[in-house]
């Protein structure tokens, strides 16, 4: 596993995580694709072009494995290998999709309850009005599975910690991710549930969003992603972030 340590990997996380030891990860926070076909020529792709200052840029960039079945078969295999490589009790935090036409989320939830243990649905207030015609989206879903097999579980949130976050979205520009979230919002999930010096794995890692947070919070991390332009992204990103690992080992 040290081959993957404190890295980003540029692979399909399926085949990446089979190599990862059984029982090994602390916790599992990923942003998979929602299964929306997203940034595909879209009103989020004309959103970013405006608003992101990428109004040379005419391009679409779409999601890889972002068709629906697509997206929903490779959820439930990640969701298979990481109830593999998960510790007992350990957490896998999945964001997902507000809303809209299509019930994803709620197939989620239950694909997460059947792999793993569903445990609570966090809802991250993005602020804003929200994209959409009628009801405007503006929250996202954090999904939380518990692995089975032990009463013990990381928990730092003490007893008033709300399942409501708000916290500003980010509208992309060219050198980001189209899909990248907050350093705040994935801070937040890996503060309360890991420690300093446990390992999170993020699958889908893209443009390195959970690694920061890891090195910010001196927790190790093992990125995957299928895009090498977002594993360079990732890499450029996190030699601008101080390293302060040294003192805490794999445990």
């Amino acid at each position: 596993m040290n081959e993957y340590l404190n890295k980003i990997t540029c692979g399909d996380c399926i085949e990446v995580m089979k190599n990862i030891p059984e029982n090994s990860i602390d916790l599992i926070v990923t942003d998979s694709p929602y299964g929306l076909n997203y940034n595909n020529g879209d009103l989020a792709n004309k959103r970013e072009r405006v608003f992101g200052g990428c109004l040379l840029n005419e391009k679409a960039r779409p999601i890889v494995g972002d068709d629906e079945e697509e997206s929903m078969n490779l959820f439930k295999n990640m969701l298979m290998e990481a109830n593999r490589v998960l510790k007992k009790g350990a957490n896998c935090c999945c964001c997902c999709g507000g809303g809209g036409p299509k019930p994803i989320f709620a197939k989620w939830v239950l694909l997460m309850d059947d792999i793993i243990g569903f445990k609570q649905a966090v809802i991250w207030d993005k602020g804003g009005l929200g994209m959409g015609m009628q009801y405007r989206r503006n929250y996202e879903f954090i999904l939380i599975a518990q692995k089975k097999g032990s009463s013990s579980h990381r928990w730092n949130g003490g007893n008033k910690t709300s399942n409501v976050w708000r916290i500003p979205k980010i509208i992309p520009k060219e050198n980001q991710h189209p899909t990248v979230k907050p350093v705040e919002l994935f801070e937040k999930v890996i503060s309360i549930h890991s420690n300093e010096g446990d390992i999170v794995l993020d699958p889908f890692i893209g443009s390195g969003t959970t690694a920061v947070a890891c090195k910010r919070l001196n927790r190790h991390f093992i990125g995957i992603d299928i895009s090498q332009d977002y594993v360079n992204m990732a890499n450029k990103r996190l030699a601008n972030v101080p390293d302060r690992l040294e003192n805490f080992g794999v445990k």
